[in-house]
């Protein structure tokens, strides 16, 4: 171990520099890639030429990287052939923008386009004195854009109505219904709305999501039949174990048969549900794989660095039977991450690896706090410390460069974001992070909303009227109708990963007593209880 501990702090002394232009050129295209294209737009001595190829060869332009552009040369390229719309004589207007004027403004700006030759439904629908009846008139991919996207604040307002039963089956054939169903359902001011998603189908053309929603949105209104409906429905939609599990969780709630507690416990997955099934069988968990592996040094691969981790991925997908072999080419304690990985995918996923690497970073650390930073580890990056997501999330803990800096000013550093990739400095950071989001949040549950969505996101979700308070169907119900579908998932995973590492470190834990104690808010949170 002492001699991991030295080569860790070899490594983090050795920070990288940037990347020339044909360095960056000739990776992997990648998120990576993009994260580097990214920094390198913000050197000072990148000329304007370069950084328009550079702007060109990326995987993904996001906002931070439209901006970078647009600071180096002035202006956003624009991405292929600029096409015109359908029908030039429709007034291009977004609904967002739209729903921040007054209907007075609306109104003379459409009595103008008019005027004009133009038209707009836009305009129509949100000039007119019943907006939600106008709004009918109009075709169901119109009805379904419009609702969509004309912003949270003007739906409540003005869309707050029922969708009538004819209406209905004209739009569960439109696609976009689908961000309808969730826009609405996740929205307990669209009670009319809500209500109206309560019907009566055979089947539909909506994806597993939306049949489980409309399931969840009619348990709400104690409409049980019509949710075990859905949920049947939504079970032909998927192939997913983790989506069974789900329904039959579900199944066995609505109609208490342990049948479906039964099924749960035949799940190779790990899940909230499969573990909370076998509390209620008094059932022991599942075993897990927890790799002790000891001191190999793998050649030609830096697991500090990104492009390597890119270049490893293109082999798995390369040679996607050969992944059980290659992952003993990682059988080493510095890669213990990469190793359990490839494990894990070459089982296709039936074993569950919950590896406990670069445990000396933690030394100290209470087992509460040490089973915290794996479970989040475990979801954000699977341990691999060159990680990099669509949006420059860095490192093992996957933390957005904005929070970096912050956390490094908090500590009077300077801190080059590439040393994220230091699974040390990754876990020291995300430990500090902690720190602040267990001042207002001490469940596992709410803290891993915040890690993933924000402080701001969770006290909103969890100070609301209807989320988190006793019930028949509580905590469950809560926890499907949160409006963020990454977060949502996110924490119930983090939630079962904290739980297992609980019981690798030697205290034994069940899943129900966290869920039992999300009634008690004095005992969850410190935004509806003083401090």
């Amino acid at each position: 171990m002492r001699l991991t501990v030295v080569l860790f702090l070899f490594f983090t002394m050795v920070k990288a520099d940037a990347f020339s232009f044909k360095e960056i050129e000739v990776m992997p295209t990648s998120y990576a890639k993009d994260y580097y294209t990214w920094r390198f737009l913000q050197e000072g001595n990148t000329s304007k030429e370069e950084a328009l190829l550079a702007y060109e060869w990326t995987k993904s332009k996001n906002a931070t990287l439209r901006q970078a552009i647009q600071k180096k040369i002035g202006y956003v390229p624009k991405n292929g052939t600029i096409q015109s719309p359908k029908d030039p004589n429709n007034y291009l207007i977004y609904p967002l923008t739209a729903g921040k004027k007054n209907r007075q403004e609306l109104q003379k700006l459409y009595q103008k386009i008019l005027k004009q030759g133009q038209y707009s439904d836009v305009l129509k629908v949100m000039s007119s004195a019943n907006p939600f009846q106008t709004l009918t008139t109009m075709s169901t991919q119109t009805q379904c854009y419009i609702f969509n996207n004309v912003g949270s604040t003007y739906r409540k307002a003005y869309f707050n109505q029922r969708f009538s039963i004819s209406q209905l089956q004209q739009l569960i054939k439109e696609p976009q219904f689908n961000a309808t169903i969730h826009k609405s359902i996740t929205t307990h001011q669209l009670q009319e709305v809500k209500k109206s998603l309560v019907f009566e189908i055979q089947d539909n053309n909506l994806t597993f999501q939306s049949n489980f929603l409309l399931a969840m949105n009619a348990v709400e209104f104690n409409q049980i039949e019509i949710a075990m409906n859905f949920l049947k429905i939504a079970k032909n939609k998927t192939q997913s174990q983790n989506a069974y599990d789900q329904i039959h969780f579900w199944l066995y709630l609505l109609t208490n048969d342990k049948n479906y507690l039964t099924l749960l416990t035949q799940s190779t997955q790990i899940n909230l549900y499969t573990l909370r099934a076998r509390d209620i069988l008094e059932l022991p968990y599942p075993k897990v794989v927890t790799p002790r592996l000891g001191f190999n040094m793998v050649e030609n691969f830096d697991i500090l660095n990104p492009i390597d981790w890119e270049k490893l991925k293109i082999k798995m997908e390369e040679n996607p039977q050969n992944i059980d072999t290659l992952a003993e080419n990682y059988n080493g304690y510095e890669t213990m991450g990469v190793y359990a990985y490839l494990k894990e995918k070459a089982s296709n996923y039936t074993k569950a690896y919950y590896p406990m690497p670069y445990r000396e970073a933690m030394w100290g650390f209470k087992k509460e706090r040490v089973a915290l930073l794996y479970a989040i580890a475990r979801q954000e990056s699977r341990f691999i410390p060159a990680s990099v997501s669509p949006s420059y999330a860095l490192g093992m803990m996957q933390i957005m460069p904005f929070l970096i800096k912050h956390l490094a000013k908090e500590r009077n550093q300077q801190l080059d974001l590439n040393e994220m990739f230091d699974p040390h400095i990754a876990i020291s950071y995300a430990n500090q992070h902690l720190n602040y989001l267990n001042k207002w949040l001490s469940h596992p549950l709410f803290v891993a909303y915040a890690y993933n969505g924000g402080i701001g996101f969770t006290k909103r979700t969890i100070t609301s009227s209807h989320l988190f308070k006793k019930g028949k169907y509580e905590p469950y119900l809560s926890m499907e109708l949160i409006d963020y579908e990454e977060s949502k998932e996110y924490a119930k995973k983090v939630l079962t990963n904290y739980v297992v590492y609980l019981n690798i470190l030697g205290s034994p834990t069940k899943i129900s007593p966290f869920l039992k104690i999300l009634e008690y808010p004095s005992q969850t949170d410190y935004f509806r209880t003083p401090e």
